[in-house]
């Protein structure tokens, strides 16, 4: 799978979470969609697989918009396009 950082985010948002697609965008706040530290916890595990980074524990935070919460990944050295990635 390719994608940025935040795709991957909205695709967990959507798909593990199981999100309504139409409610989740680049400007959502996490705390809107009612996703709390414990998910933003499961999320930062997923996204370390997927993308080879550790992810802090607090390091996501509900009041984080899909794009802010991207950009600190890709922060930590995570690439703003992802490669194919080994499941």
């Amino acid at each position: 799978m390719t994608g940025s950082v935040t795709t991957m985010i909205i695709d967990i948002l959507t798909g593990k979470f199981e999100i309504p697609a139409e409610d989740v965008s680049q400007g959502t706040v996490f705390e809107d969609l009612a996703v709390d530290s414990l998910a933003l916890l499961e999320m930062s595990l997923i996204l370390e697989k997927r993308l080879g980074v550790s992810i802090e524990e607090g390091v996501l935070t509900a009041q984080q918009t899909v794009d802010e919460a991207a950009r600190v990944i890709e922060s930590l050295g995570a690439p703003a396009v992802a490669g194919p990635t080994a499941a």
